[in-house]
């Protein structure tokens, strides 16, 4: 009765059932609550005091949002030991997410001017040499994740240095968070997102949003408005595209399938294309909207607050309040 092992046992089966039925990364962002409102009522006080305006508040905050993704991966990632499928395509998937974002860090550093303050001191090696150590930490205990880490960080920052042709930051920051919540979908345990892959009603509406606003924020920036679509074709459209969404959900509620993912924001990008194709005109603050909620979502799905405060940032900083009713008649 009062044997040791049995004891432990008892209690790790215990924390195992709490965390299936507590997303603790729900539970996270619910005592992160105060910190987001202090965010929410001084945001734009602090967002000039540190020298951001609204000429330079998207660049500053796709860099840094971005500088917070690289450093979450590398610490709080998690680690190849915990990968259920020994011919798992997560590891690749993961490399190739940390060598586009390491780019991408690399190369905006490099258009600030941080990457020149940087050659001039001494703290390069110092910044290089911590670099080094977060990428082997971040695919422990497997010699060959530690070569695939460290490949795709050095490849990163080279191709980031070199890189010089123009691009849109919110672009390529919507698809690099998107593109990491479907591999939270894929392997949750990795993440710390769900236990051994049992997910709940919540954590499956969190990678939703996350994967909703990616595909707006896209949608909404390259869809033009040109209002050349019939009305008794469009609404047949619209109805068949509607009922593929809802099935997908179903469908996704019930298997936790990637494919079934991927296909359901598809269904949905169709959606909002066809309606922004229909109007005369597009709300351009969707794009921006869709944006900074992304990164609120992201930064709570995978219990990174900062990335969270960068996007409550962001929206404090737009002229114009969210509205839910400007993102439902997009679908």
């Amino acid at each position: 009765m009062f044997n040791e092992m049995s004891i432990v046992t008892t209690a790790v089966s215990s924390f195992n059932n709490a965390a299936l039925y507590s997303p603790y990364f729900f539970v996270v962002a619910l005592l992160s609550a105060p910190l987001f409102f202090m965010v929410y009522l001084y945001g734009r006080d602090f967002v000039s005091r540190i020298g951001w305006n609204n000429q330079n508040i998207e660049t500053k905050v796709s860099f840094w949002s971005a500088v917070c993704l690289v450093v979450w991966l590398m610490i709080f990632g998690g680690n190849y030991a915990v990968i259920r499928d020994s011919i798992s395509l997560l590891p690749v998937t993961i490399a190739l997410g940390l060598f586009v974002s390491m780019a991408y860090v690399v190369n905006k550093a490099k258009k600030l001017g941080y990457l020149l303050k940087l050659r001039d001191k001494k703290i390069k090696w110092f910044a290089l040499i911590a670099l080094i150590v977060l990428a082997v930490f971040s695919a422990k205990p497997n010699l060959w994740g530690i070569l695939l880490q460290l490949s795709a960080v050095f490849c990163g920052v080279i191709v980031g240095d070199r890189f010089n042709k123009k691009y849109s930051d919110i672009s390529l920051n919507s698809l690099v968070f998107g593109y990491f919540s479907i591999l939270v979908l894929m392997q949750p345990e990795f993440f710390r997102f769900g236990q051994l892959g049992n997910l709940t009603l919540v954590h499956l509406l969190a990678i939703l949003l996350c994967g909703f606003f990616a595909v707006t924020a896209l949608v909404t920036k390259y869809t033009n408005a040109r209002s050349k679509i019939y009305q008794s074709a469009y609404i047949k459209l619209k109805w068949l595209f509607r009922i593929l969404a809802i099935l997908g959900i179903v469908l996704f509620v019930s298997t936790e399938s990637v494919p079934v993912c991927l296909g359901l924001l598809g269904a949905v990008a169709i959606l909002e294309m066809l309606t922004i194709y229909h109007s005369k005109q597009i709300l351009d603050k969707l794009c921006k909207q869709s944006w900074g909620l992304l990164l609120v979502c992201f930064g709570i799905t995978v219990i990174c607050p900062a990335i969270s405060l960068l996007g409550m940032l962001y929206l404090e900083s737009l002229p114009d309040k969210i509205q839910t009713k400007d993102f439902s008649r997009l679908l």
